[in-house]
């Protein structure tokens, strides 16, 4: 890329494009819930149809890991020829900073269990109630996405004419490698169902791990500059 130009009191700025972000990753869906157990029926004359226990609640899903972010990419080189100068430039260049990983998605809760069936009695029959379901398990939430690496610099060549009172100068810096996501949240366990003797209550989730960073740095840009 070249410009030419008579007078330029601009800043110049020569950097590669930044990693795009990975996305977050979506959250796992919830556990069903427990059907409740059938009530007991008792009748004076023919006896009990007994309660049945609560069934359980159903896990929840795992969340999705979050995307990597994208590398950056290299600056790409520069010829600048300025002419007359009407104030100060600062030259700046350097690669295009890492992505940025998505963040894992949380695991979704447990279901809650059932409610067990309740007792009955009818004359001299009698019959129990039933203990309610356990809760579903909490799923696990998914890992962070990987950060991005940098893009490397390049090299940028300035040519301008001398002058007393305005100069150019360059600056250049490291692009930044993109961090590692967040790992999402662990689903709670649900809560187990009521009946003669409540239902456990499920185990909680994981949370899921956090991305890498980013482990490339790209080179520094080399900027010469010359006053005719």
């Amino acid at each position: 890329m070249s410009k030419n130009s008579k007078t330029d009191s601009k800043n110049i700025v020569v950097v590669g494009r930044a990693g795009a972000n990975g996305a977050n990753g979506p959250d796992g869906g919830l556990g069903v819930d427990g059907a409740s157990g059938r009530n007991a029926h008792c009748n004076w004359a023919s006896g009990c149809d007994q309660s049945t226990v609560g069934s359980s609640g159903g896990s929840g899903l795992h969340g999705a890991a979050g995307q990597n972010g994208e590398d950056g990419q290299a600056a790409r080189p520069a010829t600048f020829n300025i002419g007359e100068l009407t104030g100060n430039i600062e030259v700046y260049s350097a690669g295009g900073n890492g992505g940025n990983g998505g963040n894992g998605g949380s695991g979704g809760n447990g279901g809650k269990g059932g409610n067990g069936g309740n007792g009955d009695s009818d004359g001299a029959y009698r019959a129990d109630g039933s203990p309610g379901g356990n809760g579903g398990n909490g799923a696990n939430g998914g890992n962070g996405g990987n950060g991005g690496n940098c893009g490397n610099g390049t090299t940028v060549n300035i040519t301008y004419k001398k002058s007393d009172q305005y100069s150019v100068t360059g600056k250049t810096a490291k692009s930044a490698v993109g961090a590692g996501g967040v790992g999402g949240n662990g689903g709670n366990g649900g809560n187990g169902g009521s009946g003669k003797s409540s239902g456990s209550t499920g185990q909680s989730g994981m949370a899921g791990a956090v991305g890498e960073s980013g482990t490339i740095q790209g080179t520094v840009s080399i900027i010469h500059i010359v006053a005719d």
